[in-house]
């Protein structure tokens, strides 16, 4: 079915639906007259509402490529012209809104069939009309369309290098004649022109008017591939205009001033010019309360941070915002982000000449970083890890020093740790949720890897912090941390894995185990709440670097315990806290060898099997004694390591008991596994009443669908409460 033209507001909202959702395009193409006529021929008609013209506007813009073919790009650049050169009386109809939409309408999509034959003649007739919409500097009635009119002739000048490079002289001459805002668009235009020419080194002449504006031909230079061919750059002429553009910089937003430093820093290096000029002009936009205007100042300064002094004020200047509580949170966090970088950037660069100027970075520059009592969580976490970059800059400044003759400069790296917590811990660790414990360990973290990057290859670095200060501090905080609150003791237990996961600082995480195995196990206390220490004794357990003994004492002394406290008030607290008591020695069962556990593990075992009040406790207690006592070693580790990953069940990797694998499924699953030996089968004789029979029986190597045959069995007819020996 052959689409009908669309003529009335709805019937073009409907082809644009169909374009945006792109179903029916290829009805809407093949329309006679073709589409992009009927587009235009609606643009310039007077009963059609702004509104609609506008998303036509858009519509070209988007599908240009897709309707509008380039051998009828002359009739958009007539219709354009039919609007900008319409008479006052039609501003009714041809807004100034509209004009605006249309010329850039109209520049985008000459900018993408720039690439396409015969467009030159296109876009040469495009900038003639735009530059006589421009060529009429100091109107006011039409400043905001010249304005963007320039803007059109920035994007062409971007597209095509130089296209300009003739025109560049009269260029200049509208910029010393515009007064009206619009003069920040003329001067970022004639920037753009100038910044084509220095980087494609054409020699041409900036001050010669004698070639005409209008009519406008495109420069031979822009058809040419070799740009530097000519005798060079006119030097003079390009500092001259590049002094009259540092003239400017208040007549700029903070948008226009970014694109005009951008511009205007290659062209100072290609010229050769001192960098003092840009401070001379610049540098003072560093005390505004822009973030944009700071950050063109720190690129520049960045740009030339060889050339430039004044280091100290551009950190003051970054320290003084982000402690003033009136400017926006957004501000403050990018000054800590910038204090970061730039601190890192002038430190590499110079050394230790920077960070050596105690008078703006030693104690007194520290309590300024300080996070203060009412900043935002997300304020003080960045600050803390300012004071983390500071005290390793600081570290590696004194260590590069031969002597340290001046004892007031010196920072003490603990003193800023504990001290810098203060803002997250000064009355009492909050609960394990709390986003003040998240920060508190995040910078635990900052403050004991910052020596030691992951850039960085040099193992020594790793080394060291492990006789470093930082970490005997943090050492002795953890262990205080967890028996003061035992509620924090997993989150202690995540700080611990993620180090070490870390391939790099493994280490760290290793010696910190063994200092809560030295520290921790002997202060705490023997009471029901021992339970939330097991998270880390389960890391403890895992670690083989550590001896089991400590922890094989302390877990028998918590069995004593239970058994001792038991009543009728303890409900299942015997069984619960026993179940995970065996998971831990379960755990040492698979990471350590037997010889290192027989006898404290059998002792701890067998007492369990005796005396424990729970009998799935004294149950598992009893299998985890025989598995001990009758199977060696390395095959007790296969078959624990085994049972958790039978089935396809994936155990959590802290199992509180040996029986939290599920039920079996069908079992030629089996037959995945080559040792079938080691898959132990647990089968109740009778049921569970006050008496239990109880066989522990090896699968033989022929598995069916029916009943497991059994290759050897140990049985035990006694009563539960004796323990066969």
């Amino acid at each position: 079915m052959t689409a009908q033209p669309p003529s009335k507001p709805h019937e073009w909202e409907t082809l644009i639906e169909n374009f945006q959702s792109g179903t029916g395009i290829e009805k809407w193409n093949s329309l006679e007259p073709p589409l992009s006529d009927l587009l235009l021929s609606s643009l310039l008609r007077k009963d059609f509402p702004l509104q609609l013209k506008l998303q036509l506007l858009i519509f070209l813009d988007e599908f240009s490529t897709s309707f509008f073919p380039h051998n009828h790009l002359n009739r958009l650049i007539e219709s354009l012209k039919i609007v900008l050169q319409s008479p006052l009386e039609a501003s009714v109809y041809f807004t100034p809104l509209f004009k605006e939409h249309f010329m850039i309408s109209v520049t985008s999509v000459v900018v993408c069939f720039s690439e396409e034959e015969n467009v030159e003649t296109v876009t040469e007739n495009l900038v003639e009309l735009l530059l006589t919409v421009i060529n009429r500097p100091n109107f006011g009635s039409d400043r905001h369309t010249r304005a963007i009119a320039c803007e059109c002739l920035r994007e062409l000048e971007r597209s095509k290098p130089c296209l300009l490079s003739d025109v560049v002289g009269h260029l200049w001459s509208l910029c010393q004649n515009e007064r009206t805002h619009a003069s920040q668009s003329y001067i970022l235009l004639f920037t753009t022109v100038i910044h084509n020419i220095v980087h494609n080194k054409l020699s041409v002449s900036i001050l010669n008017t004698s070639h005409p504006m209008l009519p406008f031909n495109t420069p031979q230079c822009v058809n040419r591939d070799d740009f530097g061919s000519d005798s060079g750059l006119n030097t003079k002429e390009l500092r001259r205009a590049l002094a009259f553009l540092l003239e400017w910089p208040q007549v700029l937003t903070p948008c226009g001033m970014m694109e005009f430093v951008s511009m205007v820093i290659p062209v100072v290096v290609a010229l050769e010019l001192q960098p003092s000029m840009l401070r001379v002009q610049l540098f003072g936009m560093i005390h505004s309360y822009d973030p944009l205007l700071c950050h063109v100042v720190l690129t520049m300064f960045l740009r030339f941070i060889d050339a430039f002094d004044g280091q100290g004020e551009v950190s003051n200047r970054l320290l003084l915002i982000s402690r003033e509580s009136h400017h926006y949170l957004v501000f403050r966090l990018l000054a800590i982000h910038w204090l970061l970088g730039f601190n890192q950037l002038v430190f590499n660069k110079q050394q230790s000449s920077y960070i050596e100027k105690k008078s703006e970075h030693g104690n007194e520059a520290c309590s300024i970083l300080y996070p203060s009592l009412f900043d935002p969580l997300a304020l003080k976490a960045l600050k803390l890890d300012l004071l983390a970059s500071g005290s390793v800059l600081r570290l590696k400044s004194d260590s590069n020093s031969s002597s340290h003759d001046d004892d007031d400069g010196w920072i003490d790296p603990v003193k800023v740790f504990e001290q810098g917590l203060l803002s997250v811990s000064s009355f009492k660790w909050l609960p394990p949720a709390s986003t003040e414990i998240a920060i508190a360990f995040r910078t635990f973290h900052k403050f004991l890897i910052a020596g030691s990057s992951h850039s960085d290859s040099d193992p020594s670095t790793t080394r060291n912090l492990l006789d470093s200060m930082i970490f005997r501090t943090l050492q002795v905080m953890l262990v205080n941390m967890m028996l003061e609150s035992r509620k924090l003791v997993p989150v202690v237990a995540a700080f611990v894995d993620r180090l070490l996961s870390c391939k790099k600082h493994s280490w760290l995480g290793e010696r910190l185990l063994q200092k809560f195995d030295e520290h921790l196990l002997p202060k705490v206390k023997m009471d029901y709440k021992l339970v939330y220490c097991f998270p880390i004794f389960d890391r403890i357990a895992e670690n083989q670097t550590i001896p089991p003994s400590g922890l094989l004492e302390l877990l028998t002394n918590f069995m004593i315990f239970l058994v001792e406290k038991h009543g009728p008030d303890t409900v299942m607290k015997s069984w619960s806290q026993g179940s995970r008591a065996l998971g831990i020695c379960r755990t040492m069962l698979v990471h350590h060898h037997s010889s290192r556990l027989f006898l404290r593990l059998s002792r701890l075992l067998s007492f369990t099997c005796l005396h424990f009040p729970d009998l799935e406790v004294r149950d598992n207690s009893r299998t985890y004694l025989r598995m001990l006592v009758c199977i060696p070693g390395k095959k007790l580790r296969e078959i624990l390591s085994l049972g958790g990953t039978l089935l396809g069940i994936s155990p959590s990797s802290h199992q509180t008991s040996f029986f939290n694998v599920q039920s079996p499924r069908p079992s030629q699953r089996f037959k995945t596994f080559k040792n079938l030996t080691s898959c132990i089968h647990f089968e109740r004789v009778t049921p569970l009443l006050v008496k239990q029979f109880w066989s522990l029986s090896l699968s033989s190597l022929v598995v069916s669908n029916s009943k497991p045959d059994y290759l050897e069995g140990i049985r035990d007819l006694e009563q539960w409460d004796r323990l066969f020996w």
